[in-house]
């Protein structure tokens, strides 16, 4: 488990290497022709959904304001602020199938994490190639809590869900954030990379809220608690 200090070198080192590759492709390079993630079909997940605060609701009205004629610009909408606490699956359902899951899974999130008061702090900005994410340190309970429930999931048949949704990685991945800007290419154009640069020292103050666990829609504008 990762201490704030490490946590906070790990996003710092994130942006260096995204600046490094940023500078020897100054372009968008090829364009991605799927989405990310199902637009319409939703995922298991668990997260916070915190207010939006004003410094957020800055950063987010700026991103939208750069992304307004760009089609391939996918910006957070105002209502979808969330912080992944642990993404459980791929967007592989309907709204129906939550009553099919297997309620093993409701137990261990009752048991590990359910309504859990978390606090994300020292926000700031994390760039990856063709993203931007908004990341910060949580208070040791919340940390604690998720490293308990991937570990209890683990153990189970969701196993399978959680390899495909994260790979080979170490469970749970150590990243606390959200995504506010996903673009359909290889790399950010210039003016979000401006953006970044301007601001990745600035700080966006903390965010609070219960874990809950969810099937959610990719950007968390749909979300049916269960």
């Amino acid at each position: 488990m990762l201490n704030a200090e490490q946590l906070q070198q790990l996003y710092s080192r994130a942006n260096e290497k995204t600046l490094a590759t940023w500078s020897v492709n100054p372009g968008c390079g090829r364009v991605r022709e799927a989405a990310y993630y199902d637009p319409y079909k939703l995922a298991i997940t668990s997260g916070i959904q915190p207010a939006l605060s004003d410094p957020l609701h800055g950063l987010l009205h700026e991103l939208h304001q750069l992304a307004v004629t760009d089609t391939k610009a996918d910006v957070m909408p105002f209502t979808g602020l969330h912080f992944t606490f642990l993404a459980i699956t791929m967007p592989l359902y309907h709204s129906e199938d939550i009553a099919t899951v297997d309620p093993e899974l409701f137990a261990i999130f009752a048991q590990q994490a359910k309504d859990l008061p978390v606090t994300i702090s020292n926000l700031r900005l994390v760039a990856l190639p063709n993203q931007l994410l908004i990341a910060g340190t949580p208070d040791e309970a919340g940390q604690a809590a998720k490293e308990a429930f991937a570990g209890a999931l683990v153990k189970t048949p969701w196993r399978e869900k959680l390899r495909e949704r994260h790979g080979d990685i170490p469970l749970p991945p150590p990243f606390w954030h959200s995504t506010l800007l996903r673009y359909q290419a290889e790399f950010l154009p210039t003016r979000f990379r401006d953006y970044f640069k301007t601001r990745q020292t600035h700080h966006f103050g903390d965010v609070s809220a219960p874990v809950q666990l969810a099937f959610t829609n990719y950007n968390w504008t749909k979300v049916y608690g269960c």
